[in-house]
């Protein structure tokens, strides 16, 4: 009676243990399945930044180009301000030698042409030249 018993209680034993390692066993496969899930939500995560890096990447090569052609522009404008100004020099020269030069023909004339027209100032540069120095003195200020 007493081998009964014990036989008995071993079967409740074992029964209990088997439906625990069943649970376990469910459990795991459910575990299973979520590490699957993140791996493959983490492989997705991975190419979405890789692509992400590749467009920055590209975006990056694009604004440096960008940036070389902007110092090529610049320093173009800078050599075009500074052939500008060289223009205008030289018709500054040439304005202020051309009246020193005229002078002693002035004086060789007679004084009746010399009362008749009072001379004025002539103007340093023509109009159009004065507003390309200042359109570009705007430029090199804003540059």
């Amino acid at each position: 009676m007493i081998s009964v018993i014990l036989t008995a209680l071993s079967l409740v034993i074992f029964l209990a243990a088997l439906r625990k390692a069943n649970r376990i066993s469910a459990m795991s496969h459910v575990m299973a399945h979520q590490v699957a899930s993140s791996a493959a939500n983490l492989q997705q995560a991975l190419a979405i930044l890789q692509a992400e890096r590749e467009s920055c990447h590209d975006e990056s090569v694009r604004l440096e180009a960008r940036l070389r052609d902007s110092d090529r522009v610049r320093s173009e404008i800078a050599r075009a301000i500074d052939l500008v100004e060289q223009a205008k020099s030289d018709l500054n020269d040439r304005v202020r030698a051309t009246p020193a030069q005229q002078s002693p023909l002035v004086a060789g004339a007679p004084a009746v042409l010399a009362d008749a027209a009072p001379v004025a100032p002539a103007r340093t540069l023509p109009v159009f030249v004065n507003r390309i120095v200042r359109s570009a003195d705007v430029a090199s200020a804003v540059l």
